[in-house]
C-alpha cells in the first residue's frame, strides 16, 4: 500500500454506537424515576402547612361546637361524632409547641368517651365529654352564633360578602340562615 500524501483529506472517524447499546437503558431511567417519586411522596403529605391561626380558630369552633352538642348525648351519638374529638385534639392547637400537652391530654379524653360509648356506657361517656369540655374550655356552640362565619347552615364560597351583609339583604327573612333557632 503506497503511503498517503501529506495534503491527503483522509478522515478518522470514532466507533459508531450501537443502538442496542444505548447510554441509559430506558428501564434503568423509569426504575430510578419510581424510586425517587416513592422516596418523595411522603414528604407531600406532611408538607400542607396548615398551621395558621384562622384554621386553628376554625377547628376549635367547628369541632369544639359538636363536641359541645354531645354533653347531653347517648353513647350511639358520640360514637357518630368520635371523629370531632382527634379533629379537634389535633387541629385546635396544631402548632403551638406550648400547647402540645394540653392536645395530647384531650386525645386521651376523646379515647376514654369513645371507648366507655363503644361499651355502651353512657354515664362514663358523657363525663368524659363533660371533662374534655372543660378542659378544652369550650364555652357554647360558636357556629351556631347569628352573623358567624362559622355556621354549616350559611356556608358560602370564598369571597362572597360577610354573613353581616347577608342577613341585611334578607331583612325578615334572616331567619332562613339559621333554621328554627334564633338566638
Amino acid at each position: 500500500m503506497a503511503p498517503l500524501a501529506a495534503g491527503s483529506s483522509v478522515r478518522t472517524t470514532m466507533p459508531a454506537m450501537m443502538a442496542n447499546q444505548p447510554i441509559v437503558a430506558r428501564r434503568e431511567l423509569l426504575t430510578a424515576f419510581a424510586a425517587a417519586s416513592v422516596a418523595v411522596s411522603p414528604l407531600a403529605a406532611h408538607a400542607d402547612g396548615a398551621a395558621s391561626k384562622y384554621t386553628r380558630e376554625k377547628v376549635f369552633i367547628q369541632q369544639g361546637s359538636r363536641i359541645y352538642r354531645l354533653l347531653k348525648a347517648d353513647s350511639a351519638r358520640i360514637l357518630e361524632e368520635k371523629n370531632a374529638f382527634s379533629i379537634f385534639a389535633e387541629g385546635a392547637y396544631a402548632g403551638l409547641k406550648e400547647k402540645k400537652p394540653l392536645s395530647k391530654q384531650l386525645a386521651a379524653i376523646g379515647k376514654k368517651a369513645v371507648k366507655a360509648a363503644e361499651a355502651g356506657d353512657s354515664a362514663a361517656a358523657n363525663a368524659a365529654v363533660k371533662e374534655f369540655v372543660t378542659v378544652a374550655q369550650i364555652e357554647k356552640e360558636y357556629d351556631q352564633v347569628p352573623g358567624g362565619s362559622y355556621n354549616p347552615t350559611q356556608r358560602r364560597n370564598a369571597g362572597d360578602p360577610p354573613t353581616a351583609a347577608i342577613e341585611a339583604q334578607m331583612g325578615t327573612a334572616v331567619k332562613a340562615l339559621y333554621g328554627k333557632k334564633m338566638q
